[in-house]
């Protein structure tokens, strides 16, 4: 048995900043790290994009070099799984019968690709993405396949098929959606996206689900439920998460109406010795007023740093706004605050110049942008405008002129 100071349970981006975050406020404490995985902590962003394309080497992709955590005093478990918190003693549980002491304990356990429940979804040649080894078989699998069918219209369906479209591959991308990304992001951006991806070669097919996956052993098409048949020797199923919150369920954690691990501002559980951050993570967010979970690299990367600091003693609460970004070929796409819901949206700028800002207002306030093609300058005035929640009254006439000096509106 081992006993650490600090425990962390999770190898991801969260897990790895929370080292950071503990060794500021606490340069001695020992800390233990349990990865799933048998990699260090990574960043998973260029998983869809530059490393799946083969131009960003694998060693870029690491948080931190080996070196860092022996350095540190921190003790890497990899491809090792947590399975049960106790609670009373404090300690949990491995996959390998070993048993770890805590005083303070992270979950930062992210989620696991999530595999629709099709016929032929056991097939060889059917994929998700969600780790370097998944992107390592996608891109080689890819070599091999006349045809490809990436299924889901979020963000990682359709950076899956810009990226295999810029491969050389022959992508169709299969989603129930009217366009990519209507979740978030407005009609006009949807279909110019959209159009972005056919003009790459890409075959949109939108508004329909997959029936099945057809083949004998390995995928040979998917039948959609119109009846077409679209010809498939590699299918990726882009379709999201689902969040590792077992753990957290079995230890009697609160959990969220979102399936989340609820926290409070200090990223602190219902236990007291037990934090939560990433994509698990429900907390009060100040911006909304409302209980809020984001699975996204920003929100791994600041709330991992600010657990950890708060594990050893720092006591700061998390209040910073949500923020989110895409490359989809040429289109960079940049996200503050809440696009879920919008009572409205305001525009400034032109789609046709790649350049525009989506204002998304709910109860007559700014509660979320989305930018696209915007100059750097611009930036930190469009975080601050949504992280006020700027009424829109008086304002409007400013935030749609592409002339005009954001910045004036927070003076």
């Amino acid at each position: 048995m081992s006993d650490f100071k600090y425990l962390i349970v999770g190898g991801g981006l969260a897990a790895a900043r929370a080292c950071e975050g503990i060794r500021e406020v606490d340069s001695d404490g020992s800390i233990g790290l349990v990865a799933a995985e048998p990699h260090l902590p990574y960043h998973r962003p260029p998983l869809s994009k530059a490393y799946l394309r083969g131009t960003r080497r694998r060693s870029r992709l690491y948080v931190h070099p080996e070196a860092y955590y022996g350095e540190r005093n921190i003790m890497a478990y990899l491809g090792v799984e947590a399975q049960r918190i106790t609670r009373r003693s404090r300690r949990v549980l491995l996959s390998t019968g070993e048993s770890l002491g805590y005083e303070e304990l992270l979950l930062a356990t992210g989620g696991r690709a999530w595999r629709l429940p099709l016929t032929g979804a056991d097939l060889e040649g059917v994929v998700t993405l969600r780790t370097i080894d998944d992107s390592d078989a996608i891109r080689a699998s890819v070599e091999d396949a006349r045809n490809v069918v990436v299924i889901g219209g979020s963000f990682i369906g359709v950076e899956v098929a810009a990226s295999l479209a810029q491969m050389g591959a022959s992508v169709s991308l299969c989603f129930l959606e009217e366009y990519p990304l209507q979740a978030v992001i407005p009609p006009d951006l949807g279909q110019h996206v959209r159009s972005r991806l056919e003009q790459h070669g890409v075959r949109v097919i939108s508004g329909v689900r997959p029936e099945r996956i057809e083949g004998e052993t390995r995928a040979e098409s998917v039948r959609l439920e119109d009846g077409r048949i679209v010809d498939a020797d590699l299918v990726v199923m882009g379709v999201g998460i689902r969040l590792n919150t077992q753990i957290a369920r079995d230890a009697e954690l609160d959990l969220s109406d979102m399936s989340g691990v609820v926290v409070d501002e200090h990223l602190r559980t219902s236990d007291p010795h037990i934090y939560a951050a990433g994509d698990i993570a429900a907390w009060p967010d100040p911006h909304t007023g409302q209980r809020t979970r984001v699975e996204h690299w920003d929100v791994a990367y600041h709330q991992g740093h600010c657990a950890g600091r708060n594990m050893a003693g720092a006591a700061e609460p998390y209040h910073r706004l949500p923020v989110f970004f895409s490359d989809i070929f040429d289109l960079s796409l940049q996200a503050w605050g809440s696009l879920a819901r919008p009572e409205s949206i305001v525009r400034r700028g032109s789609l046709a110049a790649n350049a525009i800002v989506f204002w998304y207002v709910r109860e007559g306030h700014i509660c979320g942008a989305l930018a696209m093609g915007q100059p750097e300058g611009e930036l930190a005035s469009i975080e601050q405008i949504v992280a006020r929640g700027l009424p829109v009254e008086g304002a409007a006439a400013t935030l749609m002129d592409a002339q005009a000096d954001l910045a004036g509106l927070l003076e």
